[in-house]
């Protein structure tokens, strides 16, 4: 019997058990950063039990001021129920996903949009997008400097990577084009972040054997 052939790719897995989604209509919402990350963060906690005010700031890491002051907007918006429960109903049913892993990152606010962004419009089969430094910033409310530097965070981060791109006009000249970004695997970035917090606890156990030294 001819044997298949499968083509080497991403490790196969139930995306319920890895991924959350959110509606692609939170995007008509523009909604801030630290409101779209918080949004984000009830999504992936759709189905445990009510979480806590403590627990929100703990998960998005952020002040307790702030969650309170943006649960109160998304509440007003109607996003999210007295309760936190996610209310947003999107009317065609679409939806993109993001990986459980995010949270773990501590991205900023912006640098997570960006990222959620990109996730949204990524072909399915390949990881790849490309667009504008100017359409990134216009849909996830952002300034264009801003923008730029969520995309160096997601760069350095691991998140993704970013390849320069350029096309030919009708009279045969040459342009520069839109970066192509390729999202990568969140484990490679997720190890990649603890290995980080690792060397930086070596260091500061390192320097304060060191001032306990001096003060001898």
């Amino acid at each position: 019997m001819r044997r298949r052939f499968t083509p080497i790719s991403w490790p196969r897995r139930d995306p319920r058990h890895y991924r959350f989604a959110i509606p692609n209509a939170v995007w008509e919402y523009q909604l801030r950063p630290a409101e779209f990350v918080i949004f984000s963060y009830l999504c992936y906690h759709r189905s445990t039990s009510k979480l806590t005010l403590e627990e929100i700031t703990a998960g998005v890491h952020m002040t307790t001021s702030t969650v309170k002051k943006y649960l109160d907007s998304l509440i007003t918006k109607k996003l999210i129920g007295e309760d936190g429960t996610p209310a947003l109903k999107s009317k065609d049913k679409k939806f993109f996903t993001l990986p459980n892993e995010v949270f773990l990152l501590q991205l900023s606010p912006s640098a997570f949009v960006v990222y959620a962004y990109l996730l949204l419009i990524e072909d399915r089969r390949t990881h790849t997008c490309h667009p504008s430094y100017n359409t990134i910033a216009a849909t996830t409310g952002l300034s264009k400097n801003t923008a730029l530097k969520s995309i160096s965070i997601l760069l350095e981060t691991g998140l993704i990577t970013a390849e320069p791109s350029s096309y030919f006009d009708k009279c045969g000249m040459k342009w520069k084009g839109n970066n192509l970004y390729t999202i990568c695997p969140i484990r490679l970035a997720v190890d990649n972040f603890y290995q980080q917090q690792l060397r930086k606890l070596e260091l500061d156990i390192a320097k304060s054997h060191l001032a306990a030294r001096s003060a001898v």
